[in-house]
């Protein structure tokens, strides 16, 4: 059946692309799946909701709400050509707002992986080699995720049987060749996942790819113990866990992990950015070499 908010997708994307149906929802937009008349393919279509984000004063790319949001993201992505991040195929606006064009992903997102079970060592291993790769090539660019999360990476399944990762929803992210603030909602909250958010990121301090390599971090634990590294009954108590380094046990939680790669894990999410890994290449080589 199909609903409104489809039917009113159907009627106002560009005549090239079929609406079949809402495949996503999340803070800032829709997304759906598709079919390219032209070239005889499924897209996914991505929407906004509505004006979705502000940023903080003194920040060195305002937003400008809605269009900008999404025309920020679609350039973010058009920016990076890597098989391990979704690719950007096209985008328009018609009468109903701007919309991107992007890759349709078969496949699952990590985060319903991971609640079957955790990720045994061999998938683990493909999931560092591409989720690293994604975003060293991002970060080549100047361009920050900010949002790296379970739900934000997909697992799909090649046609060779072998498994990879992509990144997904760049929507937070923005070309920063230099620190950038953390960017807040219209509520004067700061978006993002509070459960993969680095400690910088609830201060509103400056940012930089080690705030990207702890959300990664945490996303990896998660990964490997089905749980959050800092947790917490509420918002602000997860948020203090993160603030006081209050971390979950790993290697009780998993006792066939090597404690080397159990102390690679826990270093991407250290209290302090100077501590962690350097960067993603950095972190890749590290990881080759302790389960070498």
């Amino acid at each position: 059946m199909v609903d409104s908010d489809i039917a009113k997708a159907m009627e106002t994307v560009t005549s090239r692309y079929e609406v079949l149906g809402k495949i996503g929802q999340g803070g800032s937009g829709s997304v759906y799946k598709a079919l390219d008349r032209h070239l005889e393919r499924h897209v996914a279509i991505k929407r906004l909701h509505g004006p979705d984000e502000i940023v903080v004063p003194g920040s060195p790319s305002p937003s400008a709400g809605t269009a900008d949001s999404l025309f920020r993201e679609a350039r973010t992505l058009g920016a990076i050509q890597h098989p391990n991040i979704v690719t950007l195929y096209d985008l328009g606006v018609d009468e109903d707002g701007p919309f991107a064009v992007m890759e349709y992903l078969r496949g699952r997102p990590l985060e319903d992986v991971i609640e079957k079970a955790p990720l045994p060592l061999i998938e683990f291993s493909i999931l560092v080699r591409d989720v690293l790769n994604g975003l060293a090539a991002a970060h080549a660019c100047n361009i920050l995720h900010r949002d790296m999360k379970p739900s934000n990476v997909m697992l799909l399944w090649l046609p060779t049987g072998d498994l990879q990762f992509k990144i997904l929803d760049f929507g937070l992210a923005k070309f920063s060749a230099k620190p950038a603030v953390q960017t807040m909602d219209m509520a004067g909250g700061v978006m993002g996942s509070i459960h993969f958010m680095a400690p910088e990121q609830f201060e509103r301090a400056p940012l930089d790819a080690r705030t990207d390599l702890y959300s990664t971090g945490c996303v990896f634990f998660h990964a490997l113990t089905a749980r959050h590294p800092f947790a917490g009954k509420t918002g602000p108590q997860v948020m203090m866990a993160h603030m006081d380094h209050k971390v979950g046990p790993l290697a009780q939680r998993r006792p066939d992990v090597p404690p080397a790669l159990v102390d690679w894990v826990l270093k991407f999410i250290l209290r302090k950015p100077e501590e962690r890994h350097a960067s993603a290449m950095d972190a890749l080589r590290t990881f080759r070499e302790v389960t070498a």
